[in-house]
């Protein structure tokens, strides 16, 4: 028994030593939980979504025409003071393409009408005639009314006739009661026009070349 004793001696001192021994905290348990991201990561990936979020939004509004754009316009058909008359329609052109981020919008050559608010035909003692006109709107593609500001006013000279072989007198009377000269203003007479406020086209940014695209494929295309 004490021979026994002796053999079993260091090990049952071994595991009292051990049993007082703190437990080391590689033998702990293994944290299983997911690390948090670090400030720099954390950083990055909110600057990311911002990023994204405000492409997203860039990308979603809606495109439009600013106000305070110039859009010249070219007359189809001659106009003259007396044979115009109040509220006659005339006939305009665009001269330019109107392009939003590159995008046709308004293509070149786009027909608009106007309209004469004023026509009076030369007269005597010197009065000449009187035209004016204005054009209000303009189509998009996408069948978008544009408000314009175009207001065109012209006004006759008074036409001086000779007076070669006519005495003094007779040369002013005949100046008192000659006619002034009618407005004649001719086809393709160019005037400007102004967008008056800025217009919605109703189709988002990102969406714009395909929805132009596809008004324009409606357009007679022949081939010969």
């Amino acid at each position: 028994m004490k021979k026994m004793f002796i053999k079993l001696f260091p090990i049952l001192l071994c595991i009292t030593i051990l049993s007082f021994m703190p437990i080391s905290p590689l033998s702990a348990a293994a944290d299983t939980t997911t690390p948090s991201a670090t400030p720099a990561t954390a950083g990055a990936t909110s600057t990311n979504s911002t990023t994204i979020a405000a492409t997203a939004a860039a990308s979603s509004k809606h495109a439009y025409i600013p106000g305070k754009t110039r859009i010249v316009l070219a007359l189809l058909n001659t106009i003259d003071s007396k044979s115009a008359h109040t509220g006659d329609i005339i006939n305009f052109k665009t001269l330019d393409n109107v392009k939003i981020n590159g995008v046709i919008v308004i293509p070149a050559g786009t027909i608009t009408n106007g309209k004469i608010t004023k026509a009076v035909s030369a007269g005597s003692f010197g009065k000449g005639g009187k035209l004016e006109f204005s054009v209000t709107s303009i189509k998009t593609l996408n069948d978008i009314d544009v408000p314009l500001s175009c207001n065109a006013s012209y006004v006759g000279t008074k036409q001086i006739q000779s007076s070669s072989g006519i005495s003094a007198v007779g040369s002013a009377m005949q100046n008192l009661f000659s006619g002034g000269n009618n407005v004649q203003c001719l086809t393709g007479m160019s005037i400007d026009s102004i967008v008056t406020t800025d217009t919605d086209l109703n189709v988002s940014i990102s969406d714009l070349s395909s929805t132009m695209q596809t008004f324009k494929e409606h357009d007679v295309n022949i081939t010969l």
